[in-house]
């Protein structure tokens, strides 16, 4: 039996597909990227990744080869568990296992087991048929120099049977010129009140005094006053026994102190995840979360994902300190990791 099939035909359905006994597969969406060095824009896809500590059956691939050869559970889980020992020894014998279409298994020198995952299967179902394609970078222009061109003479049309002359030329335009001079000494005159044949200068204004008595002007000796103790917009009167009154904007109240108050980096929200597993069971997750908490992680077991119980490396509420954290976890080989923003 080919086990790879099968586990090809479940990551299009599902994001965690567990074999008995070996560990499981966990599918995570990845946008489309760019390869600069191949030159190629890759579509989206779904990364998968290993997590050995998955153990337990959760029936999903024990189901299908059930259906598909009418088995009993049993016998289908007698198929799967003889598999994954043939798995093993051509694991132990050559130091090298490809799971086709799915990635390839090999121990590093610590004998731990690790797994990379194929890039050219995409198990991404909203991506299906689509290629990688070529980029091509785009090479600006340089910019061409800008040509003026050079103004030219506008040609001279002459009158047809009757000859140009320069002493003709000069008559028609001193003729031209006293008659806009003429229009415009008229319009002038005539803006300033000269329309009529007497030019003589215009009556200036008359002034006529009122006779009517002006009251004597007595000064107030009441003033208006702002209080000290008042703050934010206030209607004030003028004076004690004045119905006109002035709204008047007071402005706020001194503030007692300038410091600032910071909220305890306790009470910050963590939400960046370091994830080392999800887990169908929680036994599963109580396992892995001892595992890491032994080898002086900050582990904790966070909220239900989905149908999901994940466990973190630690949780942050500072990015960056989170991607240290998963940049650090890669390095030393301590295991698949992955970042979980809530």
């Amino acid at each position: 039996m080919n086990l790879a099939r099968e586990l090809h035909q479940l990551l299009f359905e599902h994001d965690c597909v567990i074999v008995p006994g070996w560990g499981g597969f966990l599918a995570q969406y990845r946008p489309a990227r760019l390869d600069v060095v191949r030159q190629l824009i890759h579509p989206p896809s779904k990364e998968v990744g290993f997590n050995r500590h998955l153990l337990r059956n959760d029936g999903l691939l024990t189901d299908l080869i059930a259906h598909r050869d009418g088995l009993s559970f049993a016998a289908a889980n007698a198929l799967i568990d003889a598999e994954v020992a043939e798995w093993r020894q051509r694991l132990e014998e050559s130091g090298r296992l490809e799971v086709p279409r799915i990635g390839i298994f090999y121990r590093d020198q610590q004998r731990n087991l690790q797994f990379d995952p194929d890039d050219r299967a995409n198990f991404l179902k909203e991506a299906f048929g689509l290629a990688p394609v070529a980029a091509s970078p785009v090479v600006p222009k340089a910019a061409e120099p800008r040509v003026i061109p050079m103004p030219t003479k506008a040609p001279v049309i002459e009158a047809v049977g009757q000859p140009s002359s320069p002493r003709r030329s000069w008559s028609v335009a001193a003729a031209v010129a006293l008659v806009v001079l003429g229009g415009a000494a008229v319009m002038y005159l005539g803006s300033n009140g000269y329309g009529g044949l007497a030019l003589g200068p215009r009556p200036g204004p008359t002034y006529a005094p009122s006779s009517a008595p002006v009251p004597p002007l007595h000064a107030n000796s009441a003033s208006f006053s702002l209080p000290e103790d008042l703050f934010g917009v206030r209607t004030l009167p003028l004076s004690d026994n004045d119905s006109v009154s002035l709204t008047v904007d007071m402005g706020s109240a001194p503030a007692d102190t300038t410091a600032v108050a910071i909220a305890p980096r306790s009470t910050m929200r963590l939400r960046f995840h370091v994830i080392g597993g999800c887990f169908a069971q929680p036994e599963n997750a109580d396992r892995l979360l001892k595992d890491l908490q032994d080898q002086g992680y900050k582990a904790s077991r966070l909220a239900r994902y989905g149908e999901l119980h994940p466990v973190a490396f630690g949780s942050f509420a500072d990015r960056q300190e989170a991607l240290d954290l998963l940049a650090s976890i890669r390095r030393e080989g301590s295991g698949q990791a992955w970042l979980l923003v809530r």
